[in-house]
């Protein structure tokens, strides 16, 4: 049953990263948007090397494929938007809550990824 549960557990961790990327590559402008209010160098790049981590690694992961390396760089990237996006330090009142609870909740991701390094994929993979 355990291949079952890394399977599932593979594709729903996966699953967001890779619709965001679709979402960010057909929505680019609003993408742009949100990294040019946060001022983050070379906004284009940023954006554009979101995209295909999200697309890449998120692919990788629901494969079965370089799950160690694409759930590394998963986890760096998803530690990177915690700490630029959900900035609750800089909050105060309810919005300082709400953006605590992204935070916690990229955190929480984090946590499935090192639970999918230290597990691997499982037996269920697509074939390369």
């Amino acid at each position: 049953m355990a291949d079952y549960y890394l399977l599932a557990g593979r594709l729903f961790i996966a699953l967001m990263y890779v619709l965001s990327g679709f979402n960010k590559l057909l929505f680019f402008r609003h993408g742009l948007e949100e990294v040019q209010a946060k001022n983050l160098p070379f906004p284009r790049l940023a954006l554009s090397g979101t995209i295909v981590i999200q697309l890449a690694c998120g692919a990788a992961i629901m494969a079965g494929h370089l799950t160690t390396i694409a759930s590394i760089l998963l986890a760096i990237f998803t530690l990177a938007t915690a700490v630029v996006f959900y900035n609750f330090w800089n909050y105060r009142g309810a919005q300082r809550t709400l953006f605590f609870t992204g935070f916690l909740e990229h955190i929480s991701i984090i946590g499935g990824f090192v639970v999918l390094i230290a597990s691997g994929p499982g037996k269920f993979v697509l074939p390369s």
